[in-house]
């Protein structure tokens, strides 16, 4: 008669319990235990897990679940008890009751009622603990209730429990005769929040982050009796207590509380097709339509077809690729843009016919078993992009579709990380933010341990290390970290099921989101994660919010607004000669994938041609492949030669330059040379991928054995699955960077070719995050696009474009709210467009006729076009203020109670900036910088926050600080902080080029500044300058930049050793003056243009007249 504990809190008791699944069933098998039980806090996150942990140890798994329970017949009384499960319908019956539970929080008549229909399928344990059975045994009314306990789950076995201090302390024996008399079953019992009783302190720390409560240090060393008792022990106890009836019973109760989760594939729910036909006929249909409409209905699609439907009935996934094109038309019909796909769905025809992807498999030579294949049985796994402010709404149809039963999003649990968990245990004692900071500024972020960050991190360390108590800090945070501390709500994952969920999994309640197409009470969450989920069989789909495809649509629609025209982004050229210029330049901020500053190097160096390229440099640049690159540029210039492993390995490997790439080209490698079947050789790319020595072996085996049946050398054979190991786990799904590819390419299509639309759609999909939004500005100033400051009258709540550029929108104005922003459009709706600042003041009324209101509105240049200087304004609020309040919505007085105003001279162009910057995040007045914009053109002068790697570069700035300090030499050096119009940028003065620029350094000074551009210490950009000029030279610059030399060659000279001669020359003496060759007597332009613009100044012109006559040389404005 070995003892089980009935009542054990895990971890997913969220912030009650230290106890870990994977250490409780290993300690539980430790000490001794043949069944153990999980009855977390009216949730079952940790089921299936502990479940399966208990079958592998050979322990049966006890599941139940503790409930605080409101009486049918008095609901101000609580009781608290614990539900297990008997056998399957047990099972199902606790997720229900879980569900209900976790619906409303608290218990309710329907579980009551639930119980009362399932009595034979659940057993019921009162536990001691702050229970109300046993406050009535002190009152002689044990009886009593504990009969009302009964009559509340008539039918049902109920306990309750007795623990060892009880017998102890000789209760059990009082309270005997009146628990039988009323028919309910006293068990051996103990409860369990921590593992060892060392952990007490621990879990009370635990206790106080939940509840916001301090502890000190002097209760460290207590222990604590909700440990894990040892079953031995424990047995012996109860045996010699009252004949050992409480251990005889106890394992009566349990002997029959066995469950089996069923753990089993997928189950797929029935798409509901039209009429009569069956779920394959059906995709087969859709498939035949869309290659008719589509055109591709050569005999090489009508093939691959035919083979995938047929792959996909073979493995019962045609309901599948229904659901999947069902959720995708519902998109498409709705306006919703959809994207290329992700992932290797790309690679199959079926998803590109069904719309569900867009690219064409067969054009880019994807490989179907790449995504599902015979030899390997897994549920295909499509990804769906949708735009991140679109996601809700199609959540929402999917529920309209399927019921609110069947559909529910899948929880996650937030932990307590590194950094987390070390500022909440220093908030428990009470530490200052200098010993918080001390700790959580040297944990680098993402995911790292505290044990890691103490080993790698000196700073960190010898924090710990320099007091008592800083370790105990430590060694408490440490023993808490990684449980979970929160649920939420996974990114993208959705379970949906032809039965209601709650036959196969618990649910509960979520926040409602922003979609007012579902209703509170449909937003649901599965209690598993989404392993679990999977594992118990259901459907899981992942919907991703893909800010970039909103962006996309943006542009689409502000493109259609500007032009006038519809534009299908699906049919672009991709070919387009702008759009190649831009990759090439590597201007590609807000681009899909290719904004780092790394990406755009190799952009630079690379110069793209072809689509191509660009899928090329998606899957090259990551850890590993990246060392290809180089030899991939070098061998696409022809200045390396391609070379194969093999030269029957040639047309696969040709258009990646004989390197490889793609995990595709693996599976053909492996197809072409040893005959493998397709999906064999997924097997195989799996195989090195997984690093299994064992199966890589045995591949090699069967690769060199089919190579040697074709005719291949063994050493041929064995060189090439050598170079194929290799490679291999760095190789890229094709599939997935075409596919993400093409968002890209179709992004920078629009903005090579709509750039006042692309940006405008960029600064709204931006504007809560103003550093990007910084740069995106920089940028559209330096492509002549006009950055108009907010306006009272023209502006809506978001960025939008005219014929004269972008205007700002009034969102993005701190401190002005989203319901002023919407009464302000709707008055100027509703009564035209305000007249001047008075108007608006009135007609806004005093609810936002208020101070700091207006003066965000003013800042920002909201009121620049009815005249009155900034400053006027400011001057006249308050009275403006108070003639409003004191007057209220009387607007018929308007005229004759305007405030007679104060004018005042406008404010410095600086301060206007600054003030501009605090309420916008960004400047609209134009910078002094600004005047030198065509010097940015010429690429002479770089705007600062264009800044992507080191370089000697040149800037245009005003200097808004210096701090001038002495080195160990005793040497004067200094940093400046140089502004343009784009951003801030230290420069660092070396001693040695201090006293050369000296005279320049005076604050609030134009400069030209040029040096070279290194990064910083902390990662900044620094400019260690080398030299300063006056804006003299920079205006001279300007001027020079406005000219274009014109060179005219006579036909006698128009030879390729003269132009080397003139290119030799225009090299040499780089400046800002364009440079035009012409033909003589003729208007045809040679040579359009120069890498570089010339020095006038320079010995150009002299030595350009010993080529040509004098009268061949000519400098035009």
């Amino acid at each position: 008669m070995p003892f089980t504990t009935l009542q054990v809190f895990s971890s997913y008791s969220l912030l009650k319990s230290t106890i870990r699944l994977n250490k409780y069933v290993e300690t539980g098998k430790l000490l001794g235990y043949k069944q153990l039980a999980l009855t977390d806090d009216g949730v079952l996150h940790g089921a299936v897990e502990f479940y399966e942990r208990c079958i592998q140890n050979g322990i049966q798994p006890i599941l139940g679940c503790t409930f605080e329970i409101s009486w049918k017949s008095d609901a101000s009384r609580k009781e608290m008890l614990v539900i297990y499960a008997k056998g399957a319908k047990g099972y199902e019956s606790l997720l229900k009751l879980s569900t209900l539970y976790q619906q409303g929080l608290t218990w309710t008549t329907e579980m009551t009622e639930w119980i009362a229909t399932h009595s034979e399928d659940v057993k019921i344990v009162l536990p001691p603990m702050d229970s109300e059975w046993i406050a009535a045994h002190s009152k002689g009314k044990l009886e009593s209730v504990l009969r009302t306990v009964k009559e509340e789950f008539p039918g049902v076995e109920i306990a309750v429990g007795i623990t060892r201090e009880m017998v102890e302390r000789g209760e059990f024996d009082k309270m005997r005769a009146g628990i039988e008399d009323a028919g309910v079953v006293p068990v051996a019992f103990s409860v369990s929040r921590y593992l060892n009783t060392t952990d007490y302190f621990s879990w009370k720390v635990l206790q106080a982050i939940r509840l916001g409560e301090t502890l000190s240090f002097t209760q460290e060393d207590a222990t604590g009796s909700e440990s894990l008792p040892e079953a031995t022990s424990m047995t012996k106890v109860f045996q010699a207590a009252e004949d050992g009836v409480l251990l005889s019973n106890l394992e009566q109760f349990t002997k029959d509380l066995v469950v089996e989760i069923p753990l089993r594939d997928t189950m797929l729910p029935k798409f509901p097709v039209p009429g009569e036909k069956t779920s394959a006929q059906f995709l087969y249909e859709l498939c035949e339509t869309a290659m008719l409409e589509m055109g591709v209905t050569t005999p090489i699609y009508v093939d691959r077809l035919k083979e995938e439907l047929a792959v996909i009935h073979e493995m019962g996934f045609d309901d599948y690729f229904l659901i999947v094109w069902d959720i995708m038309r519902h998109a498409r019909e709705q306006g919703i843009q959809t994207g290329a796909g992700r992932g290797s769905a790309a690679g199959s025809l079926v998803a590109y016919l069904l719309h569900i992807t867009g690219v064409d498999p067969i054009r880019y030579n994807l490989l179907f078993e790449r995504f599902l294949n015979r030899e390997r049985y897994t549920m295909p796994d499509i990804d769906l992009d949708f735009p991140d402010d679109k996601r809700e709404d199609i959540l929402a149809y999917i529920v309209s579709k399927y019921g609110n039963q069947n559909v529910a999003q899948i929880v996650t649990f937030g932990t307590l990380g590194a950094k987390q968990v070390i500022r909440d245990v220093c908030k428990v004692f009470g530490e200052n933010i200098i010993t918080v900071q001390k700790f959580s500024n040297n944990i680098a972020q993402g995911k790292v341990t505290l044990e890691q960050t103490y080993k790698e991190n000196k700073a960190f360390r010898e924090h710990v290390e320099s007091s008592e108590r800083n370790r105990k800090l430590y060694q408490v945070a440490k023993s808490l970290e990684g449980l979970p501390r929160h649920s939420s709500v996974h990114a993208a994952g959705v379970v949906l099921s032809q039965d209601v969920l709650t036959k196969t999994v618990p649910l509960m309640k979520r926040d409602k989101g922003y979609s007012a197409s579902l209703q509170e009470s449909d937003w649901m969450l599965t209690q598993y994660a989404m392993q679990a989920v999977e594992k118990v069989g259901l459907l899981k789909m992942d919907l991703l919010g893909l800010s970039n495809l909103t962006l996309l649509h943006k542009a689409i629609q502000q493109t259609q607004k500007i032009t006038k025209k519809a534009i299908e982004i699906t049919k672009i050229p991709l070919d387009d000669a702008r759009t190649f210029e831009l990759f090439q330049k590597a201007q590609t901020n807000g681009i899909f994938q290719f904004e780092s500053d790394g990406i755009r190097r190799v952009l630079k160096d690379m110069k793209p041609t072809a689509f191509e390229d660009l899928v090329a440099v998606l899957a090259l640049y990551r850890p590993g492949p990246m060392e290809q690159i180089p030899h991939f540029i070098n061998r696409k210039k022809g200045t390396e030669i391609v070379q194969y492993p093999h030269a029957s390995l040639q047309k696969i490997l040709e258009p990646t330059y004989g390197i490889l790439v793609y995990q595709e080209q693996v599976m053909q490698a492996a197809s072409e040379m040893a005959g493998f079947s397709l999906g064999e050789a997924d097997i195989l790319r799996r195989a090195i991928g997984k690093k299994n020595s064992d199966a890589i072996a045995a591949q090699k085996e069967k690769f060199v054995q089919g190579a040697l049946s074709k005719g291949y050398k063994k050493e041929d054979a064995e060189t090439v699955y050598d170079y194929i190991e290799k490679f291999a786990n760095y190789g890229f799904n094709k599939s997935h960077a075409v596919a993400y590819a093409m968002l890209s390419y179709q992004l920078a299509y629009l903005k090579a070719n709509y750039p006042t639309a692309f940006f405008t759609a960029l600064f709204q999909n931006a504007s809560a995050k103003s550093a990007k939004l910084q740069d995106y500005l920089v940028e559209a100033r330096q492509l002549g696009i006009k950055i108009l400051p907010p306006s009272i009258n023209r502006s809506f709540a978001d960025f939008v474009a005219d014929d004269s550029g972008v205007i700002v929108g009034l969102n993005n104005i701190k401190g002005i709210r989203r319901d002023f922003v919407e009464s302000i459009v709707k008055n100027r709706y509703e009564y035209g467009p305000f007249k001047g600042f008075q108007d608006f003041a009135y007609r806004m009324g005093s609810q936002y006729t208020k101070e700091p209101l207006l003066m965000a509105l003013i800042n920002a240049g909201a009121f620049d076009e009815f005249g009155e200087t900034r400053a006027t304004l400011k001057a006249n609020v308050d009275a403006v203020v108070k003639s409003v309040k004191f007057h209220g919505l009387n607007l018929s007085l308007e005229d004759d109670l305007e405030v007679a105003f104060t004018h005042v001279e406008e404010e410095p162009l600086l301060k206007r900036i600054e003030e501009e910057i605090e309420v916008l995040g960004f400047s609209v007045s134009p910078h002094p910088s600004s005047k030198y914009d065509s010097l940015v053109k010429s690429g002479w002068i770089t705007p600062i926050q264009t800044v992507f790697e080191e370089g000697y570069m040149r800037f245009v700035g005003m200097i808004v600080d210096i701090r001038k300090i002495s080195t160990r030499k005793g040497e004067q050096m200094a940093y400046v902080t140089l502004q343009d119009a784009s951003g801030m940028m230290d420069v660092v003065v070396f001693p040695s080029t201090l006293a050369e620029v000296y005279q320049h350094l005076q604050q609030n000074t134009m400069v030209l500044a040029e040096g070279r551009v290194k990064k910083g210490q902390k990662g900044q950009w620094q400019l260690q300058l080398n030299r300063m000029y006056p804006m003299s030279f920079a205006d001279k610059l300007l001027e020079d930049s406005a000219k274009r030399l014109q060179i005219a060659i006579r036909p006698e000279k128009h030879t390729p050793e003269v132009y080397a001669e003139i290119k030799q020359l225009v090299t040499k003496y780089k400046g800002v003056t364009p440079v035009e060759l012409f033909l003589v007597n003729s208007k045809t332009l040679v040579k359009n243009s120069f890498a570089n613009g010339v020095n006038l100044e320079s010995k150009l012109i002299p030595s350009l007249v010993d080529i040509l006559d004098k009268e061949c040389i000519k400098i035009v404005k």
